[in-house]
C-alpha cells in the first residue's frame, strides 16, 4: 500500500484490469475465476463490485486506498507493506481504513509492516514498534512498552511532540527536539542522533552504540546513555 494512492495506479486502466493484473502475471486461475476473486476482494474492502468498470480518478482518496489494499491482497500474501497509507486522508477516513486493516488482519492472519510518522496511528495498529533515526533502528519493543517507558532520547523527543486533544493538557513532559536533522547521505559519526541529543557525550561521537540486551518483554535500544525505566529511577539514591 502506497502513500499516494493516485500515483500508485495507472489512470488509463479500469479497476478490474488493475486488480486482475497480478493474477494474470502469476497465471492464477481462468478469467472467470479471476473475476470471481476480484469480486470477493472488493466485497472484503467494502467497495461495490461495479467498481471494476471505473477508473481510479472516479474514487475518493479513501476509496482508492481501499483499492490499494485490495490489490495488495490479490495474491493472498502473509505480509503487507503499508508505507504511510493513511497520511493523506482526513481523520475520519483514516479511522475507517485502519479499522478495515485490523479486521482483514484478523480474518486472513496478516502481518503488516506499517511505516508511519504518526505515533497515534502506530500505537493503534502496531503490536511491535521500531523507531528509526537516519536509517538506523534506535529502539524496538512491544508498542505499549515503547510508549509507556521509552528508553531512547529520540523516542522520548517524538512522544513529547504528540498533540493531545485536550486544551488543558500539555503535549509532553519534555522539551522539543533541538537542531536540524543531518543529511542521511552523510550522517554524523558514532551515534547518528548525537547532534540533537541532550545526553550526548564524547563517546557518542566516537563509537556507534550497539543494540543493548532486552530490558524486559523484548524492549531494547541502541544508546550509550539510555533513559532509565521508572523502577530504575526509584532505585537511584537521592
Amino acid at each position: 500500500m502506497f502513500q499516494d494512492s493516485t500515483a500508485a495506479m495507472d489512470p488509463r486502466m479500469r479497476v478490474g484490469e488493475i486488480l486482475r493484473e497480478p493474477l494474470g502475471i502469476q497465471g492464477v486461475g481462468s478469467r472467470a475465476e479471476q473475476e470471481a476473486q476480484i469480486g470477493t476482494l472488493l466485497d472484503a474492502v467494502g467497495l461495490p463490485r461495479g467498481a471494476v468498470h471505473r477508473y481510479p480518478h472516479e474514487f475518493s482518496g479513501g476509496q482508492r486506498q481501499r483499492l490499494g489494499l485490495a490489490r495488495a491482497l490479490t495474491l493472498s500474501p502473509d505480509l503487507v507493506v503499508a508505507d504511510e497509507p493513511v497520511s493523506a486522508l482526513d481523520v475520519s477516513v483514516q479511522a475507517q481504513i485502519l479499522n478495515l486493516m485490523r479486521e482483514l488482519q484478523r480474518e486472513r492472519g496478516l502481518t503488516y509492516l506499517f511505516i508511519s510518522h504518526d505515533l497515534a496511528v502506530v500505537r493503534y495498529l502496531a503490536d511491535t514498534v521500531g523507531v528509526m533515526y537516519l536509517g538506523k533502528l534506535v529502539e524496538t519493543g512491544p508498542a505499549e512498552e515503547v510508549y509507556a517507558r521509552p528508553l531512547h532520547p529520540y523516542t522520548q523527543g517524538l512522544l513529547d511532540t504528540v498533540n493531545v486533544p485536550d486544551p488543558s493538557a500539555t503535549a509532553g513532559s519534555g522539551s522539543p527536539l533541538a537542531g536540524e536533522t543531518p543529511s542521511a547521505a552523510k550522517p554524523p559519526s558514532g551515534c547518528r542522533f548525537r547532534t540533537r541529543c541532550p545526553l550526548a557525550q564524547d563517546v557518542c561521537a566516537e563509537v556507534e552504540p550497539p543494540v543493548a540486551a532486552p530490558r524486559g518483554a523484548g524492549h531494547q535500544e541502541a544508546c550509550h546513555f539510555p533513559l532509565p525505566v521508572p523502577e530504575e529511577v526509584a532505585a537511584q539514591p537521592v
